[in-house]
């Protein structure tokens, strides 16, 4: 299965996924070889790639997933990376109002 991550400032492809794991804003997925089409709304999740060398995880923020059913994935977001790299009070919420007050 080839997947494409796609954001207005690169793109990143893996050409031999065996599944793809991910959180839409319905719940949890994963998808597997020549699924049937889908397209869904991500959630900011951590999107786990599993191959035959191992797995890798990445953490995309919002976006859409498109599934063509002939094994080809796409997932179109506004920013990508290794979780680790991630601020977790950006995306996911701290509850500090970041306004001063006087």
């Amino acid at each position: 299965m080839k997947i494409k991550i796609v954001t207005p400032y690169k793109i990143m492809e893996f050409s031999n996924a065996k599944i793809l794991v991910f959180k839409t804003v319905e719940g949890e997925m994963g998808v597997l070889d020549k699924r049937a089409p889908l397209i869904a709304k991500l959630a900011v999740t951590d999107v786990r790639i599993k191959t035959d060398d191992g797995e890798e995880k990445y953490r995309v923020v919002d976006g859409f997933i498109h599934c063509d059913g002939n094994s080809n994935v796409t997932i179109l977001t506004e920013e990508v990376g290794k979780p680790e790299e991630f601020d977790p009070h950006k995306y996911l919420g701290d509850g500090i109002s970041s306004g001063k007050a006087d």
